[in-house]
């Protein structure tokens, strides 16, 4: 399998029917701050979300997705995945010792009260036109 375009469409939130692609090998980054790759609102609503949420790995194998010691938590098919301690600030958060998990096709991550379906299309080799990350909303 080779990754060659991941989707990330809300199914569930205010910004339902926004679609965010990446299409090529990367990391990835979920959250509210602006030089993130998947950007959300910074607003009352997405206040849940962290600057930095998640992180998603994109190899040429597979895909994964690790929470960067967000306050609130990412759920992945509605299991908890990873969250900092409610003690701890975010400047001491080790997510490098958050465990990763992998990502199939249909699965869903949730951030706050925003739910991303995972669409991942595999071919034996990724385009040359493929695009980094854009966002359309349907």
């Amino acid at each position: 399998m080779h990754p060659s375009r991941i989707t990330l469409m809300v199914v569930r939130g205010s910004q339902t029917g926004q679609e965010f692609i990446i299409g090529e090998q990367t990391h990835c980054i979920i959250g509210r701050a602006i030089d993130c790759d998947v950007r959300l609102p910074w607003d009352y609503e997405h206040s849940d979300i962290s600057r930095h949420h998640c992180l998603l790995l994109i190899e040429p194998t597979r895909v994964r997705i690790r929470d960067l010691g967000s306050m609130n938590g990412t759920y992945l098919n509605g299991q908890k995945i990873g969250q900092r301690p409610v003690h701890q600030p975010r400047e001491e958060a080790d997510y490098a010792q958050s465990p990763i998990y992998e990502l199939h096709d249909g699965d869903e991550i949730q951030v706050g009260h925003t739910v991303f379906r995972v669409g991942i299309e595999s071919t034996a080799a990724g385009s040359e036109n493929d695009l980094h990350v854009h966002s359309s909303q349907r």
